[in-house]
Protein backbone atom coordinates (compact mmCIF):
# COMPACT_ATOMS: atom_id res chain seq x y z
CA UNK A 1 0.00 0.00 0.00
CA UNK A 2 3.06 2.30 0.60
CA UNK A 3 4.91 1.30 -2.12
CA UNK A 4 5.81 5.03 -4.21
CA UNK A 5 2.76 6.42 -2.31
CA UNK A 6 4.18 7.89 0.75
CA UNK A 7 1.37 10.56 0.89
CA UNK A 8 -1.23 8.31 2.30
CA UNK A 9 0.63 8.75 5.78
CA UNK A 10 0.21 12.35 5.10
CA UNK A 11 -1.71 14.30 7.38
CA UNK A 12 -5.60 14.69 6.36
CA UNK A 13 -8.73 15.81 8.21
CA UNK A 14 -10.30 12.82 10.25
CA UNK A 15 -13.53 11.86 9.25
CA UNK A 16 -16.42 12.88 11.14
CA UNK A 17 -18.07 10.04 13.11
CA UNK A 18 -21.70 10.66 14.73
CA UNK A 19 -24.30 9.14 16.62
CA UNK A 20 -27.90 10.96 16.19
CA UNK A 21 -25.37 14.17 14.90
CA UNK A 22 -23.52 13.97 18.29
CA UNK A 23 -19.90 14.06 17.18
CA UNK A 24 -17.78 10.97 18.64
CA UNK A 25 -14.57 12.20 19.62
CA UNK A 26 -11.41 11.10 17.76
CA UNK A 27 -8.62 12.85 19.35
CA UNK A 28 -6.69 9.45 20.57
CA UNK A 29 -6.58 8.24 17.23
CA UNK A 30 -3.27 6.09 16.65
CA UNK A 31 -1.08 8.41 14.84
CA UNK A 32 -0.39 7.42 11.03
CA UNK A 33 -2.86 5.38 10.61
CA UNK A 34 -5.84 7.75 12.04
CA UNK A 35 -7.08 4.24 13.84
CA UNK A 36 -9.85 4.85 16.19
CA UNK A 37 -11.46 2.75 18.92
CA UNK A 38 -14.57 3.32 20.86
CA UNK A 39 -17.51 1.88 22.28
CA UNK A 40 -20.90 3.40 23.63
CA UNK A 41 -24.06 2.63 25.00
CA UNK A 42 -26.80 3.15 22.74
CA UNK A 43 -29.67 3.54 24.42
CA UNK A 44 -32.20 5.00 22.50
CA UNK A 45 -29.66 5.50 19.71
CA UNK A 46 -30.93 5.93 16.12
CA UNK A 47 -28.57 6.67 13.46
CA UNK A 48 -24.86 6.32 12.94
CA UNK A 49 -23.10 8.40 10.29
CA UNK A 50 -19.74 8.78 8.85
CA UNK A 51 -18.68 12.10 7.25
CA UNK A 52 -15.60 12.12 5.00
CA UNK A 53 -14.35 14.91 3.05
CA UNK A 54 -10.52 14.17 2.02
CA UNK A 55 -9.32 12.08 -0.66
CA UNK A 56 -8.04 9.05 -0.59
CA UNK A 57 -9.61 5.11 1.46
CA UNK A 58 -11.12 4.72 4.59
CA UNK A 59 -11.76 1.53 6.38
CA UNK A 60 -14.06 0.92 9.69
CA UNK A 61 -16.60 -0.85 11.44
CA UNK A 62 -19.53 -0.82 13.59
CA UNK A 63 -20.31 -4.13 15.76
CA UNK A 64 -23.95 -4.20 17.71
CA UNK A 65 -23.83 -6.02 20.67
CA UNK A 66 -27.08 -6.39 23.16
CA UNK A 67 -27.82 -9.11 26.08
CA UNK A 68 -30.89 -11.78 25.55
CA UNK A 69 -32.18 -14.71 27.49
CA UNK A 70 -31.14 -17.73 25.79
CA UNK A 71 -34.52 -19.01 25.80
CA UNK A 72 -35.14 -16.18 23.44
CA UNK A 73 -32.61 -17.00 20.63
CA UNK A 74 -34.20 -18.23 17.73
CA UNK A 75 -32.52 -20.32 14.95
CA UNK A 76 -30.98 -18.49 11.90
CA UNK A 77 -28.94 -19.25 9.01
CA UNK A 78 -27.00 -17.68 6.16
CA UNK A 79 -25.07 -19.22 3.39
CA UNK A 80 -24.61 -22.05 6.34
CA UNK A 81 -26.90 -23.84 8.29
CA UNK A 82 -26.56 -26.01 11.97
CA UNK A 83 -28.68 -28.53 13.28
CA UNK A 84 -27.80 -30.31 16.85
CA UNK A 85 -29.77 -33.44 18.13
CA UNK A 86 -29.04 -35.30 21.14
CA UNK A 87 -29.04 -39.49 21.61
CA UNK A 88 -28.84 -41.46 24.65
CA UNK A 89 -29.07 -45.45 25.25
CA UNK A 90 -31.84 -44.99 28.03
CA UNK A 91 -35.17 -43.43 26.96
CA UNK A 92 -35.27 -41.51 30.73
CA UNK A 93 -31.46 -40.27 31.43
CA UNK A 94 -29.89 -40.49 34.87
CA UNK A 95 -27.05 -39.56 36.20
CA UNK A 96 -23.84 -41.48 34.88
CA UNK A 97 -25.46 -41.69 32.25
CA UNK A 98 -23.48 -40.82 28.43
CA UNK A 99 -25.22 -38.68 26.05
CA UNK A 100 -23.76 -38.48 22.49
CA UNK A 101 -24.70 -34.55 20.64
CA UNK A 102 -24.26 -34.62 16.77
CA UNK A 103 -23.95 -31.90 15.02
CA UNK A 104 -24.69 -31.35 11.10
CA UNK A 105 -23.36 -28.39 9.39
CA UNK A 106 -24.55 -27.63 6.28
CA UNK A 107 -22.70 -25.26 4.05
CA UNK A 108 -24.20 -23.66 0.85
CA UNK A 109 -20.86 -22.53 -0.61
CA UNK A 110 -16.74 -23.90 0.05
CA UNK A 111 -15.66 -21.78 2.99
CA UNK A 112 -12.16 -21.64 5.09
CA UNK A 113 -11.61 -21.25 8.91
CA UNK A 114 -15.31 -22.21 10.07
CA UNK A 115 -15.60 -22.20 14.34
CA UNK A 116 -18.56 -24.04 15.95
CA UNK A 117 -18.88 -23.07 19.10
CA UNK A 118 -21.73 -25.61 21.28
CA UNK A 119 -22.92 -24.03 24.53
CA UNK A 120 -23.47 -27.23 26.51
CA UNK A 121 -25.61 -27.53 29.80
CA UNK A 122 -24.12 -27.41 33.33
CA UNK A 123 -25.01 -31.56 34.03
CA UNK A 124 -22.76 -32.86 30.85
CA UNK A 125 -18.94 -33.16 31.33
CA UNK A 126 -16.70 -34.24 28.16
CA UNK A 127 -16.06 -37.88 27.89
CA UNK A 128 -12.42 -36.63 25.87
CA UNK A 129 -11.07 -33.37 27.78
CA UNK A 130 -8.35 -33.45 25.52
CA UNK A 131 -8.09 -30.90 22.60
CA UNK A 132 -7.04 -32.57 19.35
CA UNK A 133 -7.29 -33.28 15.71
CA UNK A 134 -10.01 -35.35 14.57
CA UNK A 135 -10.93 -36.29 11.05
CA UNK A 136 -10.41 -33.16 9.21
CA UNK A 137 -11.42 -30.56 12.52
CA UNK A 138 -9.59 -29.86 15.95
CA UNK A 139 -12.08 -30.03 18.90
CA UNK A 140 -11.36 -27.55 22.06
CA UNK A 141 -13.30 -29.22 25.09
CA UNK A 142 -13.87 -25.83 27.56
CA UNK A 143 -15.36 -24.78 30.87
CA UNK A 144 -19.15 -24.71 29.50
CA UNK A 145 -18.68 -25.16 25.64
CA UNK A 146 -17.00 -27.63 22.75
CA UNK A 147 -15.77 -25.55 20.21
CA UNK A 148 -14.70 -27.38 16.74
CA UNK A 149 -12.28 -25.54 13.79
CA UNK A 150 -12.39 -26.76 10.57
CA UNK A 151 -9.22 -25.14 8.27
CA UNK A 152 -11.57 -25.76 4.96
CA UNK A 153 -15.36 -26.30 4.81
CA UNK A 154 -16.24 -27.59 1.15
CA UNK A 155 -19.66 -27.41 0.05
CA UNK A 156 -21.74 -29.76 1.51
CA UNK A 157 -22.73 -31.93 4.82
CA UNK A 158 -20.76 -32.02 7.37
CA UNK A 159 -20.80 -33.76 10.98
CA UNK A 160 -19.20 -34.16 14.52
CA UNK A 161 -20.12 -35.79 17.49
CA UNK A 162 -18.79 -35.92 21.34
CA UNK A 163 -19.89 -37.76 23.95
CA UNK A 164 -20.78 -36.01 27.40
CA UNK A 165 -21.35 -37.82 31.33
CA UNK A 166 -24.63 -36.77 32.43
CA UNK A 167 -23.11 -35.38 35.87
CA UNK A 168 -25.93 -34.19 38.40
CA UNK A 169 -29.51 -34.80 38.36
CA UNK A 170 -32.40 -31.84 37.41
CA UNK A 171 -33.73 -29.86 34.60
CA UNK A 172 -31.09 -27.81 32.83
CA UNK A 173 -31.12 -25.29 29.76
CA UNK A 174 -28.00 -25.99 27.09
CA UNK A 175 -26.66 -22.58 25.52
CA UNK A 176 -27.22 -22.33 21.48
CA UNK A 177 -24.78 -23.77 19.01
CA UNK A 178 -23.17 -21.49 16.48
CA UNK A 179 -21.59 -21.44 13.38
CA UNK A 180 -19.66 -18.99 11.83
CA UNK A 181 -16.76 -18.26 9.05
CA UNK A 182 -13.73 -16.58 10.90
CA UNK A 183 -12.96 -14.09 8.46
CA UNK A 184 -16.50 -13.58 6.75
CA UNK A 185 -18.55 -13.24 9.77
CA UNK A 186 -21.52 -12.90 7.48
CA UNK A 187 -21.71 -16.38 7.01
CA UNK A 188 -23.28 -17.81 10.13
CA UNK A 189 -25.84 -19.72 11.79
CA UNK A 190 -27.57 -20.01 15.06
CA UNK A 191 -29.79 -22.97 16.51
CA UNK A 192 -31.21 -22.61 19.24
CA UNK A 193 -30.59 -23.85 23.29
CA UNK A 194 -32.89 -27.37 24.43
CA UNK A 195 -33.68 -28.37 27.47
CA UNK A 196 -32.37 -31.68 29.19
CA UNK A 197 -33.48 -33.06 31.73
CA UNK A 198 -31.21 -36.06 33.94
CA UNK A 199 -32.93 -38.22 36.68
CA UNK A 200 -31.50 -39.13 39.85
Amino acid sequence: FLHDNMSTLDQREMARLAIDDTPIDTQQATAGLGYVKTAVVAQDKKEFVVSKNTEGTSWGAVYAQFLQPTSEIANASSSISVKREYFCDSNSPKVGDVIRVRITIKAERDLDFVEVIDRRAACMEPVQQLSGYHFGYYIAPKDYTTTYYFDKMPKGTHIVEAEYYLDRAGTYSTGSCKAQCAYAPEYAATEKAHMVVVNP
